[in-house]
């Protein structure tokens, strides 16, 4: 089964009974909308591991995106604030249809036919327009008038699901506790790596946290050492 089919799977049964629960901020102070926010970064770990406090994410290979989403419209920037807008612009469409002001974390990324990100096609986005233009979210940090910063990370993602239902944007979807064979259907299937995140964890602004940990997949590679002797004159 492919990664595409495994996730469409997991949204059918999990979005609609989500939808119909009233969202629930209570523990998230009032304030005011963050801006210009600097994402929180994962530390780099080299081997998949299983804990039933952890959860399990495919690591995107793409854009990381900030989406500040207001009733006068949105906006979309990367990790050091430069504006997105022009280039991600259908999915800032989408985002200003969302219905809620909120701050959104997630990965502007280009899927093939499988599911599977093409960073080369991203690149060149200019002047092609394969793939699907997808905006990945994994974090949900503000919401109409709350600052949802200090709840934990699984309670962030399960409000998340409720708001989400946007052409080119999703959830970015992930897998409870089994980390080790999560890391290798990932790895079997061509990706990236996969990002392990504490579910009990607070979002820390601008800070490289041991609370998230990306684990890039091994590729293998064969290699051929050629030597030489040099000739003996005698």
């Amino acid at each position: 089964m492919t990664l595409r089919r495994q996730t469409k799977a997991r949204r059918q049964r999990s979005r609609t009974p989500a939808r119909k629960k009233s969202i629930d901020p209570s523990g998230a102070p009032k304030a005011d909308m963050p801006r210009n926010v600097k994402p929180m970064l994962a530390t780099p770990k080299a081997e998949p591991f299983d804990d039933p406090n952890w959860i399990f994410e495919v690591k995107w290979d793409g854009y990381r995106a900030i989406a500040e989403v207001e009733k006068s419209g949105a906006r979309l920037y990367s990790r050091n604030t430069l504006s997105l807008d022009t280039r991600f612009a259908s999915i800032l469409v989408s985002l200003k249809q969302l219905g809620h002001e909120a701050v959104l974390d997630g990965e502007a990324v280009i899927l093939d036919g499988e599911g599977r990100p093409q960073f080369h096609l991203l690149q060149n986005r200019g002047g092609s327009k394969q793939g699907t233009l997808v905006y990945e979210v994994f974090d949900l940090l503000y919401l109409d008038g709350h600052d949802l910063r200090d709840l934990p990370l699984r309670r962030r993602k399960e409000i998340l699901f409720q708001i989400i239902d946007l052409p080119n944007v999703r959830v970015s979807e992930h897998i409870e506790q089994h980390g080790r064979a999560f890391y290798q259907v990932v790895a079997q299937q061509g990706l990236e790596g996969i990002v392990a995140k504490d579910g009990r964890s607070r979002y820390a602004t601008g800070r490289r946290s041991n609370s998230w940990y990306k684990i890039k997949a091994k590729r293998r590679q064969l290699a051929v050492v050629a030597g030489f002797t040099e000739q003996s004159s005698h």
